[in-house]
């Protein structure tokens, strides 16, 4: 193994400990310590990788999470044709990825970053996770599928549901399944709930 693809190796190890802990712990309730010990290598180490600490860290990782996300949820909207089925993949990209805990992140997180950070994150998270789910619901609204209100607020609502189905989901508080949740919900949003 070349030495190059050592320290990329290393890299990923490093920023994939990271993205978890700062997932599951939020950015305060991490420190260079716990990703250390989660590596299994001294704490000084970490700054080979990460000379601006854990900032750095954060950053990085919440880019690659965010990036991942962008291309996921793309990838899924493209295999199909209609809203309904576009909704459908995305919810379950969504719902099978590591949830990103979006407004957590954004009123606390992003906060204790210096502002241009934040605001880096902030315009990226915006772009990789509404920026598909608008192109959808303005597509769909050219199509005369929907009548298009606001892409960018059906997009949030999409967004608040899907943290809403994992948040219910992982707290046990239902037995039904996040697929079938997210499948009411998306009939919900698409047809109403009053009767017919």
């Amino acid at each position: 193994m070349t030495r190059t693809s050592t320290t990329t190796d290393s890299r990923e190890r490093l920023l994939s400990a990271a993205e978890h802990l700062f997932s599951e712990r939020g950015y305060h309730h991490v420190s260079m310590r716990d990703i250390a010990q989660e590596l299994g290598i001294k704490q000084a180490s970490l700054y080979h990788h990460a000379p601006g600490g854990k900032e750095q860290l954060f950053v990085e990782a919440t880019e690659r999470s965010l990036k991942r996300h962008r291309d996921g949820l793309s990838e899924a909207i493209s295999t199909a044709f209609e809203l309904e089925g576009q909704l459908e993949a995305a919810a379950r990209w969504l719902t099978t990825h590591s949830p990103l805990n979006l407004q957590s992140m954004l009123e606390i997180d992003m906060k204790a970053l210096s502002p241009d950070n934040g605001r880096r994150l902030t315009q990226l998270a915006y772009q990789s996770l509404f920026g598909p789910l608008i192109a959808a619901f303005e597509a769909a609204g050219n199509r005369g599928e929907i009548r298009l209100i606001s892409a960018q607020r059906l997009a949030g609502a999409f967004i608040a549901l899907m943290d809403g189905i994992s948040y219910v989901s992982h707290a046990g508080h239902t037995s039904i399944s996040m697929d079938d949740m997210a499948k009411d919900m998306i009939d919900i949003v698409l047809n109403g709930i009053r009767a017919r």
